[in-house]
């Protein structure tokens, strides 16, 4: 029987799964930002959106809008119809449809697990967009890559334990990387 410590890192990462399976389209109102917290995540973005081009085989592409949801909203964004008092607490989520990131309202720009939550958003948005990918790439091995590079930048940031602050571990992210689906 596996104890509730390993458990829980697959359970994140299927909650991820979920969310990419099953993006509705949003209903709610947005939190306003001021000038200079637009302009200065406007910045972050750009500078995350030219670190992902420069480590990854993603070309250049127009970076999505970011919008602000309360963790109500984000759940209900995610997971339409379900119970959200059992969910872990969701950091961001990315409607392709919509090309918007939504990122909890609580966010900071300057803290890097936050802004390592809008880099993997952003990488998704660059997966959806990138003119080369193979439209067979499963959404759990989409996953496991914006985990991945999520990671390297935390690591190249100093954070030396990535795997754990986002919950996740190594068998889940090849078990992701070989969904066929």
């Amino acid at each position: 029987m596996q104890s509730v410590a390993t458990t829980r890192p697959a359970f994140n990462v299927w909650v991820f799964l979920l969310w990419l399976l099953a993006v509705p389209a949003v209903l709610s109102a947005d939190a306003a930002l001021d000038d200079s917290g637009a302009a200065e995540l406007s910045r972050v973005a750009v500078t995350l959106g030219d670190w992902i081009i420069g480590q990854t085989r993603f070309s250049e592409t127009e970076l999505p809008g970011i919008q602000f949801k309360t963790q109500a909203e984000l759940a209900e964004l995610c997971f339409p119809g379900f119970s959200h008092d059992r969910l872990p607490s969701i950091r961001g989520a990315y409607d392709a449809r919509a090309a918007v990131v939504y990122l909890n309202t609580d966010f900071q720009s300057g803290d890097l697990l936050d802004t390592s939550y809008l880099l993997h958003e952003l990488v998704h948005h660059f997966q959806v967009n990138d003119p080369s990918r193979d439209v067979r790439v499963s959404k759990p091995a989409m996953e496991a890559e914006a985990l991945r590079i999520q990671m390297k930048w935390l690591e190249e940031n100093g954070v030396t334990d990535a795997m754990r602050q986002l919950g996740v571990d190594e068998k889940t992210l090849r078990m992701l990387e070989a969904s066929p689906r």
